[in-house]
């Protein structure tokens, strides 16, 4: 959304005016969520029956889906993810249908790539599609001008590859978008140039209907879910979108240069990754990244989604259907399109297949129920927030402890009003407050990022404002302003950190660009970047492609028959380095830091090679009691759970297999699928999980019906078996302050609490740019040299820092900034922020 930051315009004294105009052109129109029903963009208010569903029946949560049964299995990031729906795909009979919000063809499912040429996204399609598989795709169409998603590009290259394989892009807006759009701009440019005094002559109700005169749902909301059915007999949902930056191991290496051999690349072109530094641009040339993995770290993803099958299956299948012939009756009529394109495009027939009757299909042990966030312009059915009602009651009934990994925090108390629409905080103070009054211990543990994933330094005025604004609402939701759960808690005489507590994630690894490299450039002639962009356009079966857009990739040139490639390859002999990634360092049964070794003597110094960069959390779970699990698509703000807005997907799981366990020391029956996770998860983030072989499959790569193997009973699973327990406990805050001052002491991250003010912040800033030795060079992500001495005591005593690091868990700033306001409600804030995020 940079042009509404970027632009300012003249005088704001016509800007009442235009925006009541605007605003009698929707008439009557409170919400923006009224306004786009009004405006009807194109029919959407038409209702879709709902294929075999009970119409009108009261279903849990309010829910279009029953509660049913089913077998569910959890996949904790990208690498198992990606394996088990490859697998799902290559056995496929019938049907594929998918459902996504960044969709990229070329993403390789399996690693190395250049092991694992055919399980390429497309290429695993195509062949399905030559097995006489239909394959059905509703990607979300972005307003390019927003964001980079190329899923015009996607739809094209994936319906040239065979005419099995059809996709659908929604939403279109309505007819003369692109021009009211042009007026929407005028009017916010208005806006901002007006500042805060421009501010205080337009209501919320106003800037609603602006925004939908200017496209209202094609502007603002998206089509957010990750889905993926195989033959209507096993589904995927979550939280992991089939694109590029989501593949990714247990241990999260943020380093991909491999100097001994280029075939071990894990990230070919763009997905090499850090949206915090420079997000994915002109993906028509994927193979070309503008991020040097020489000098910049990726970020890395933690994510979770789930597998399925059972009569819950047949929900999810109702879902995508009906979004499916909703597009078709409102877009894509059928004549229309052979007319224009050559292609047809069908309905589907919401009918089970033979093989999906009751006799035939497994019913599954485990309850499972559909649930969503739909309304009429995103699926042309009733308004639905079945996700928010899950989220409300599974906290208010929760009787021990709520875990929650968010890649959003943005709630309300009941208090905060005007902004924030959900009351998720609302009811976590309320269960919290309780608890205290029984005088029972009771937690809530929260894992999420520390930065928006956008790209810019926080302290920049254009690109900084999204992050900032963010921030401002998140830290507003948890413990500023007055209304946030932490001072309602306090308010009530309640501390709320025995109740709860906030965390987030980061990693650190080491760029192998050491003698190695120097040695192969030199007896190669070919420098290291330019073969490893041939190598990434190796994998790409197009071949060479006309580079469309100025500016400096890692490489411009490809030399004719990848000679560069050749040349550099045929010095390494294939020998690779065990040290291409240092990851599984803060990993159960890892190598010790301090122990491995770097060959010196190349360009880069040893202690100019570590990095670091925050985990990324984009997951979406809530797990209550080690009894109920919630995973989807859809964050913890107003944009997923409002119903109006995004469409969102998610599961509810209860196991009704039991775990004999612990509870705050006390025998407690666990429910296996739930604690299982919860225990994964904990294990994971505290480094008590062994480092992940992308080359070895475990049983989480398999799709469900296929069983997890979780290893219940072991050392490290009886750690972090009771979440209550004062030994859990003091060793979960106990690992993440010494990973806090580690990060600290090494690399002076921020976030930090050591930042009140933005004079603090600037300080800590420029002091990275003085060392032992006076002013020294320095990189955002680097060592903070000046913390140490110079010379290999430098290294050994980062090396010793590093060792003290377990897992990726620490502590949220929850301090950061505090003394200031994180971001003036300027007009960015009120009319983007306010309206767009919230």
């Amino acid at each position: 959304m940079s042009f509404l930051y970027n632009k300012a315009a003249a005088a704001a004294a016509s800007l009442h005016t235009t925006a009541e105009n605007a605003k009698k052109s929707v008439t009557n129109a409170a919400t923006l969520e009224n306004a786009t029903n009004k405006l009807g963009f194109g029919g959407y208010a038409t209702k879709v029956p709902l294929p075999n569903s009970a119409q009108g029946a009261s279903n849990r949560y309010d829910s279009f889906a029953p509660e049913s049964t089913g077998d569910a299995k959890f996949h904790v990031g990208g690498c198992s993810y990606f394996w088990a729906v490859s697998e799902a795909l290559e056995k496929a009979k019938d049907e594929i249908w998918i459902l996504g919000w960044f969709i990229s063809p070329e993403v390789f499912l399996r690693r190395p790539p250049s092991e694992n040429a055919q399980y390429r996204f497309d290429r695993i399609l195509k062949a399905a599609a030559d097995r006489g598989v239909k394959v059905n795709i509703i990607a979300f169409k972005e307003v390019p001008v927003m964001m980079s998603l190329s899923s015009k590009q996607a739809k094209n290259s994936l319906e040239a590859l065979h005419p099995n394989i059809s996709v659908f892009r929604h939403p279109d807006g309505y007819q003369g978008a692109q021009s009211t759009l042009s007026t929407g701009k005028t009017m916010l440019q208005g806006l901002m140039a007006a500042g805060k005094s421009g501010l205080t002559k337009v209501s919320d109700e106003t800037l609603q209907t602006m925004i939908a005169a200017a496209g209202g749902p094609t502007l603002l909301w998206a089509h957010h879910e990750k889905v993926v059915i195989v033959d209507r007999e096993v589904a995927f949902l979550g939280g992991i979108d089939l694109s590029y930056g989501r593949w990714d191991t247990v241990q999260h290496p943020i380093a991909d240069a491999h100097p001994g051999d280029l075939d071990e690349i894990v990230f070919p072109g763009q997905d090499y990754n850090n949206a915090r530094v420079k997000d994915f641009h002109n993906l028509e040339n994927w193979e070309h990244n503008k991020l040097s993995r020489l000098s910049t770290a990726r970020m890395g993803w933690q994510d979770i989604s789930l597998s399925f099958t059972g009569p819950a299956v047949a929900d999810l299948s109702r879902h995508f259907i009906e979004r499916w012939n909703f597009i078709h009756g409102k877009k894509y009529s059928t004549t229309m399109i052979k007319a224009v394109k050559g292609k047809e495009y069908s309905r589907i027939e919401p009918s089970i297949p033979q093989n999906q009757g009751p006799d035939q299909q497994s019913i599954g042990s485990m309850k499972c129920q559909v649930i969503r966030s739909v309304t009429n312009w995103s699926s042309g059915a009733s308004h639905e927030n079945s996700i928010y009602n899950a989220y409300m009651d599974i906290i208010a009934n929760s009787e021990h402890f709520v875990y929650l990994e968010q890649q959003f925090f943005i709630t309300s108390t009941g208090s905060w009003l005007g902004t924030v629409w959900n009351r998720v905080g609302e009811v976590l103070v309320n269960r919290i407050l309780r608890a205290a009054s029984e005088k029972k211990r009771f937690k809530v543990i929260v894992i999420m990022p520390s930065v928006p994933a956008f790209a810019g330094d926080l302290q920049s005025v254009i690109s900084g404002h999204p992050p900032r604004a963010i921030m401002k609402l998140q830290y507003k939701s948890i413990c500023r302003g007055g209304f946030s759960i932490m001072d309602k808690i306090k308010k009530a005489g309640v501390v709320p950190e025995d109740y709860i507590r906030f965390y987030n994630l980061q990693t650190f690894d080491r760029i192998n660009e050491s003698n190695i490299m120097d040695k192969n450039e030199l007896a190669s002639g070919v420098d290291y970047q330019a073969a490893s962009v041939e190598h990434d356009d190796i994998v790409d079966p197009f071949g060479v492609k006309e580079q469309k857009d100025a500016g400096d990739f890692e490489g411009d040139k490809i030399t004719k028959g990848h000679q560069a490639y050749q040349k550099y390859q045929k010095e390494t002999h294939g020998e690779g380095s065990k040290w291409d990634t240092v990851s599984s360092c803060y990993m159960h049964g890892g190598p010790d830091i301090r122990t491995i070794p770097w060959a010196s003597g190349g360009k880069t110094a040893e202690i100019d090679a570590f990095v670091t960069e925050q985990l990324y959390v984009h997951s979406k779970v809530l797990i209550a009691d080690d009894k109920i699990v919630l995973c989807g698509s859809a964050n913890l703000n107003d944009r997923s759970l409002r119903g109006s807005r995004d469409s969102e997907i998610a599961l509810v799981v209860e196991d009704p297999t039991p775990i004999q366990s612990t509870m705050n020391g006390v025998p407690f029956q666990a429910s296996k699928f739930a604690t299982s996770l919860r225990r994964y998860l904990f294990r994971k983030h505290m480094g008590l999980l062994l480092p992940q072989d992308m080359r070895r499959p475990d049983s989480n790569f398999h799709p469900a019906p296929s069983p997890s193997d979780y290893d219940f009973g072991s050392p490290e699973d009886r750690i972090v078996a009771d979440p209550l327990s004062d030994s859990f406990l003091k060793l979960w805050s106990d690992t993440a302050t010494q990973n806090t001052l580690s990060f600290r002491k090494v690399f002076a991250v921020m976030p930090d609490d050591t930042a009140k003010t933005w004079i603090q912040y600037q300080a800590l800033f420029l002091k990275r740019y003085m060392g032992p030795e006076g002013l020294q060079w320095a990189k955002w992500g680097h060592v903070a040299k000046s913390n140490f001495p110079a010379g290999e005591e430098g290294v050994k005593l980062v090396k010793e820092e590093l060792s003290r690091i377990k897992g990726m868990i620490i502590e949220m700033p929850l301090q950061f900034l505090a003394w200031t306001d994180v971001q003036v409600e300027d007009p960015g804030y009120n009319i983007i922020t306010r309206q767009g995020y919230c």
